[in-house]
């Protein structure tokens, strides 16, 4: 296993996504970062296996989110895999609540190994579908984030987390300008911010998106 990185290394390695957390933020992100390393080994939770990569494109990534979207009230994330960006935006906001929702057993259970071992708190880890969770009943109040990374999003999935956003809420999507521009084109009833360019990467953007007022 390639050996982890002291807390300073993370935080110098995060400084060109115009990211700054907490201490304790940064002492989750290294236990977090540990636990990644260790359970890679076993099961692929990513193709990354250098730490600076890690932490560069997958909490680096994750993180810039912080700086173009106000993060308050309820997250989904849809597809965490290993928890990105979903549950690596918690270390920019702690009293966000966050549904992390990933369709293979094995990444839900290193997702609720990390909430324990690391103490993130007000998370819920979903080992279904997307497509079957958005659809059944999900008591009070409405998601105002809804997130995906890496994930082609069909007409299907941009249709449900559409009717399943606050009147106010936006989705985000960390994905290709060109398939930024087959989101755009894919459904209905959206409104879509100019696609903002993720720091330290040759193509990935973050894609917004709010319900169309009628």
């Amino acid at each position: 296993m390639a050996a982890s990185l002291s807390e300073h290394e993370i935080a110098r390695e995060l400084a060109s996504y115009q990211v700054e957390l907490s201490p304790a933020a940064l002492h989750q992100l290294s236990c977090y970062l540990e636990l990644l390393l260790r359970w890679n080994q076993r099961i692929n939770l990513t193709g990354y296996r250098d730490p600076r990569q890690i932490v560069r494109r997958l909490f680096g990534e994750s993180l810039f989110l912080a700086q173009v979207i106000e993060l308050r009230g309820w997250l989904v994330d849809v597809g965490s895999g290993a928890g990105f960006p979903g549950l690596a935006l918690k270390l920019a906001a702690p009293d966000l609540r966050a549904t992390l929702i990933e369709s293979r057993w094995k990444k839900g259970a290193f997702m609720k190994e990390v909430a324990r071992s690391c103490e993130f708190y007000n998370v819920d880890v979903v080992v279904e579908r997307f497509e079957s969770w958005a659809r059944r009943p999900l008591g009070p109040g409405k998601p105002t984030i809804v997130t995906t990374r890496a994930v082609k999003p069909g007409r299907e999935l941009l249709d449900l987390t559409r009717a399943l956003l606050a009147e106010q809420g936006k989705a985000v999507f960390l994905t290709t300008t060109a398939r930024a521009a087959e989101i755009r084109g894919s459904a209905s009833g959206w409104s879509w911010q100019t696609a903002i360019n993720v720091p330290q990467t040759k193509d990935s953007v973050a894609l917004i998106g709010a319900r169309q007022s009628v």
